[in-house]
């Protein structure tokens, strides 16, 4: 992988001459830098790909912004979260540790508070960032996806008006189905 990769974590996304050493969010087992990296092929592909559809980044400088905004507000509020209750509850026989019920107990705790701030944010506009599907829904998508259809803690979103009309709209767009068409986590 030499320094294409300079964190040894696979799979490599390649774009003609550019390397981006990125992984996809579909994979939740690997290391939290994975996250970060995951964020950053989506920064690639919807800059890259701007003109030829959505517009997934903003088209002024105040969407922008929020969609930035609403990116770290996932990585750093609501991921480490739904990572945990990932590992403990989907992987943890796949990788061989006992979960542990204080980290679920209190993974879900925190995570239904993250939750009421989207409650609010979802009060006052469709999508995240706005009135625009973005980025910052894309990057919510496939760890919503387990907690509704693999955690059994669906009610996390469901007892939520607004955010349950949130992921219902996000989760049946075209490209979300598709995915699952060709992808479905070994869980």
């Amino acid at each position: 992988m030499g320094s294409e990769v300079p964190f040894g974590v696979v799979p490599v996304v390649k774009d003609g001459e550019i390397i981006p050493y990125l992984v996809t969010h579909l994979t939740p087992l690997l290391s939290s830098i994975c996250g970060a990296e995951s964020r950053a092929i989506m920064r690639f592909y919807a800059e890259k790909y701007r003109s030829q559809g959505v517009e997934l980044l903003g088209k002024t400088i105040e969407e922008k912004g929020l969609v930035e905004q609403w990116l770290e507000v996932e990585a750093q509020n609501f991921h480490p979260l739904v990572y945990n209750l990932s590992i403990h509850i989907l992987f943890a026989p796949i990788v061989g540790i006992t979960p542990d019920p204080k980290v679920i107990e209190e993974s879900v705790a925190k995570l239904g508070k993250v939750l009421d701030v989207y409650e609010e944010r979802l009060s006052k506009s469709k999508y995240l960032a706005g009135d625009f599907f973005s980025l910052a829904d894309i990057s919510h998508i496939p760890f919503i996806d387990y907690i509704v259809n693999n955690m059994e803690k669906g009610y996390l979103i469901k007892e939520r008006k607004n955010v349950s009309a949130w992921w219902d709209d996000i989760s049946n767009r075209p490209s979300w189905k598709r995915v699952l068409q060709l992808y479905r986590a070994p869980i």
